[in-house]
């Protein structure tokens, strides 16, 4: 009993702890402070993301640039707008995409168009579309790239660089090579590829065949007119307003000019295989030269619509 007693005595003696819950405040501060530091991290897992879209975006344009010099080194041109394809129904129009297709390892899809064009299946090209464009989750052959036509005139050929090919003599001829561009104002600071994939744009299927109703002996199409339009870009006509990433309704830029959904301009790509950034506060006078080859030939700088202010020859810090 003693002992019973004893541990009685100790036990009832040991301090007694207490816990205190949070009280509403204390809940409140750590809340907002949880929330302070979701709104931090957010916006840098967007720019993040943002930024490895346009890498792999970058990438998918060096690629392309690097199967058009190819395309060169191997038929002595560069691809045009419109194309001559072998098949085995006979020649059938195609546009760039299709003929780049044995130069970015996609030679199985290639041969399939030409052994049957009617009934080849046309399947998502990775290396075609922007992560940006907002279209994931699609299996259609969707192509979210333009290519620089200038004018889209074989008549007006030192305007842009991708011309009418099917068009082989006379003074309209659509091959031009790229020892031509770099005779006139150099692969570096001419144009090539670009995105059109803005907002205000329409994306591409880069299987669609260019057929236009009437062979034009200048090799051309309208950007406004024809459906579909090539996947190109071009020639500006409205130098008083926003050049990349114009999304006012009805406006050229909705079929002619560069677009993209990267924050502040478009991933671009020039003749000799490097890539850059186009802002979207570049003026029309710098654009105007940047598509051009040859700006002593070039009737978009000489246009009057494109201003008195034609820079040449483009800085570095011009194309920036």
């Amino acid at each position: 009993m003693l002992r019973d007693f004893i541990m009685i005595r100790s036990s009832s003696s040991l301090p007694r702890t207490s816990r205190r819950a949070f009280t509403l405040v204390e809940l409140l501060v750590v809340i907002s402070i949880i929330a302070v530091l979701i709104g931090l991290l957010i916006p840098a897992v967007n720019a993040a993301r943002e930024s490895g879209r346009r890498t792999k975006c970058t990438n998918n344009q060096y690629q392309m640039a690097m199967a058009m010099i190819r395309h060169n080194d191997s038929n002595g041109y560069v691809p045009g707008w419109r194309n001559a394809m072998p098949t085995s129904s006979g020649p059938q129009r195609a546009s760039w995409p299709i003929v780049i297709l044995p130069f970015i390892e996609q030679n199985d899809v290639y041969k399939a168009i030409a052994m049957n064009p009617a009934s080849a299946a046309a399947p998502l090209i990775e290396t075609f579309v922007c992560s940006s464009a907002g279209i994931d989750g699609s299996n259609d052959p969707l192509l979210t790239y333009s290519g620089n036509c200038g004018s889209a005139s074989n008549a007006r050929r030192a305007d842009g660089v991708m011309l009418d090919t099917m068009i082989t003599s006379g003074t309209v001829s659509g091959r031009l090579g790229m020892d031509d561009i770099s005779s006139g104002d150099g692969t570096v600071k001419t144009l090539l590829l670009s995105e059109k994939s803005g907002r205000a744009a329409t994306i591409a299927l880069w299987n669609v065949p260019i057929e236009i109703t009437t062979d034009s002996p200048g090799g051309e199409f309208d950007f406004e007119n024809l459906i579909p339009t090539p996947p190109c870009f071009g020639i500006w006509r409205r130098p008083n307003a926003q050049v990349i990433n114009d999304s006012t309704t009805g406006a050229p830029g909705a079929s002619s000019q560069p677009s993209s959904q990267h924050p502040g301009g478009v991933v671009v790509a020039f003749c000799d295989g490097h890539t850059g950034f186009l802002q979207d506060g570049i003026s029309a006078a710098v654009y105007a030269q940047a598509l051009s080859w040859n700006h002593l030939k070039s009737s978009a700088i000489s246009q009057t619509n494109w201003g008195a202010a034609t820079k040449f020859p483009l800085s570095d810090t011009d194309l920036q």
